[in-house]
């Protein structure tokens, strides 16, 4: 029977860190929409760069740009912290590319579908630039709200939250990864900053899933049980 009584946004972002569960759950979530009767569409936007391409390929040249290869997995770098000058308008590129990505990948599947499920966007990108270039003043800037504008329309942010420990006990490649940890704060600080939606992942995926359920106001039957969580 299908479940269209609940008031649904029409966009919903899964955000977190690599390892956090965003595939999984997301996936999860479309085929819960579609069992309930509704037209999700599943949306990957992350890592376009349009204006930012040359200056990524200038970081290139200097050494500040580079990819690694680490038991065997293959990992990218942006060592932009010290590029005084560079990093504050790559930061400004990033916010124009990441907002024509919206526009070209994620709006207009709005048209198509009753809801798109966002899997990597804006503010994912938004954590990555921070990273990258050390800004810790740009999430909460004028610039920072910049990367979400063309998303704020009737959007849920659903952070998927789960500790360093259990993310690199299923994906141990990602102790390679220096940045996690602060990835993973600036995730925490958005959250609080503009009132994101937490999803526990640290315990079983039947209860992450019932997170997610319940951040959407959506009744809990059809969630399925599992002793692990998502990976």
């Amino acid at each position: 029977m299908a479940d269209t009584a609940t008031h649904l946004p029409t966009l919903i972002s899964i955000v977190g860190v690599d390892g956090s569960g965003k595939s999984t759950l997301g996936g999860w979530l479309i085929e819960e929409l579609e069992r309930r009767g509704r037209r999700p569409v599943l949306v990957w936007s992350r890592f376009r760069n349009y204006l930012s391409k040359p200056l990524l390929a200038l970081t290139r040249l200097t050494g500040h740009n580079y990819y690694r290869t680490i038991d065997g997995v293959r990992f990218g770098f942006h060592d932009f912290e010290r590029l005084y000058g560079y990093r504050e308008l790559f930061a400004l590129l990033q916010a124009i590319d990441v907002n024509i990505a919206a526009y070209s990948r994620i709006q207009r599947r709005r048209q198509a579908a009753d809801i798109v499920v966002c899997e990597r966007g804006p503010w994912d990108t938004l954590v990555d630039v921070t990273a990258d270039t050390g800004l810790a003043w740009l999430p909460g800037s004028r610039l920072g709200v910049a990367y979400g504008r063309l998303m704020r329309r009737d959007a849920r942010v659903l952070l998927i939250s789960r500790n360093y420990r259990n993310i690199v006990q299923t994906r141990p490649e990602l102790v390679n990864d220096g940045k996690l940890e602060l990835r993973m704060g600036l995730y925490e600080q958005l959250a609080r900053e503009q009132g994101w939606d937490v999803i526990d992942n640290n315990g079983s995926l039947d209860r992450a899933r019932r997170g997610i359920l319940a951040a959407l106001g959506l009744p809990e039957a059809g969630a399925a049980a599992t002793d692990q969580g998502a990976e």
